[in-house]
């Protein structure tokens, strides 16, 4: 099994920066992730792998309207308890 280096995710959507709108990122903990709604190919010719090289980098992070992860809003709603 090949180990990931913990930044190697972004040194790949920062050498190819058109795959960076499929990143999400929250705004509280700053977590990043592929959004779930992206297709099984982005890019074109050589750079149909771009989704498969995401998902190898990140795990899917959806985000609610106001741009939180899950994690973290469950953490806020157990605050305003």
């Amino acid at each position: 099994m090949t180990r990931i280096k913990k930044d190697e995710g972004e040194e790949y959507v920062n050498a190819f920066p058109k795959f960076k709108k499929w990143i999400n990122e929250c705004i509280c903990c700053h977590e990043k992730g592929y959004k779930p709604n992206m297709p099984d190919k982005i890019g074109d010719g050589d750079f149909n792998l771009g989704s498969y090289n995401i998902k190898k980098y990140f795990k899917p992070l959806p985000l609610n309207e106001d741009g939180i992860c899950p994690t973290c809003e469950k953490a806020l709603k157990n605050i305003k308890k």
